[in-house]
């Protein structure tokens, strides 16, 4: 059972920790074990990310993983750990407001305390309007507020990754202002890779700016100089992941065992005091 009180708490601690000068730093997990390690190291809040966890569970990306099974994730990991708990659910997992709000009270009450929301269609080849964008922002500020629990919303907009505007900082620009009027916490212009046009962004819209780790803008302490509030990984653990896990695999096919003892492993008492 999630404790009202606990979750307020670690909604308001996580909303905190995107006005604090230190940028925080993100690493997208996709079950509780991965939380687990991630809240060892000393992080202060843990991320999901769509991708990972779709493919993790079997499902490819694009809201495939079905709604109920997202919500077990959701709960197990925010069982695991004590600290805040952000859920990337993509368009929301709905095609209507009221479906929307419904989901959101229940990942509420399975341990959420924020969510990235996107601003594309689903097939990615168009943006939503600032206007619908709007009512999907407003829906899960209203709800949030509702069940008691401030949830933090990132807001993203897909408008640099889509490509699809000669303009796209001025357009995002005006995304992210009418989005922090609708009950955004935080803007997240997914695969903006300029530092230049990141520290415009921040300077031009006045809240705090998430920013996906790319090797172009992959300079955190200077994310953190010009004004970045928060920085995320997106899948690209689990991909670490999976790459040395096909490395080694492919190797042993080989009668290779280098690459299984390449690397110095965690010890198992370090795997067990981690459940």
């Amino acid at each position: 059972m999630i404790n009202q009180k606990t979750q307020l708490e670690k909604a308001e601690r996580f909303r905190a920790q995107h006005l604090d000068e230190k940028l925080l730093i993100l690493p997208n997990i996709w079950d509780a074990l991965g939380a687990k390690l991630i809240q060892q190291i000393g992080f202060p809040s843990v991320a999901t990310a769509s991708v990972a966890t779709a493919l993790s569970n079997g499902y490819p990306d694009g809201e495939h993983i079905p709604f109920a099974e997202l919500l077990e994730v959701v709960n197990r990991i925010s069982s695991a750990v004590d600290l805040p708990l952000t859920v990337d659910i993509e368009r929301g997992f709905a095609d209507t407001i009221p479906q929307l709000k419904e989901n959101i009270r229940l990942l509420i009450e399975n341990g959420a305390i924020g969510i990235n929301i996107e601003d594309s269609y689903p097939d990615h080849k168009g943006l939503n309007s600032i206007e619908d964008q709007c009512r999907k922002i407003e829906a899960v500020r209203e709800t949030a507020i509702r069940c008691g629990v401030p949830m933090v919303i990132n807001a993203r907009t897909d408008i640099f990754f889509l490509k699809i505007d000669n303009d796209p900082m001025t357009q995002a620009i005006e995304r992210a202002r009418a989005f922090k009027k609708s009950g955004a916490d935080c803007v997240y212009p997914i695969l903006i890779n300029k530092y230049d046009d990141i520290s415009r962004f921040v300077e031009e819209v006045e809240m705090p700016v998430n920013v996906v780790l790319l090797k172009p803008i992959s300079d955190l302490q200077y994310l953190e100089k010009i004004g970045v509030a928060r920085v995320s990984v997106g899948p690209n653990l689990l991909n670490h992941v999976l790459t040395i896990m096909k490395t080694v695999a492919e190797g042993l096919k080989k009668y290779d065992s280098s690459a299984f003892f390449a690397r110095d492993l965690l010890p198992r008492e370090y795997l067990n005091q981690l459940v």
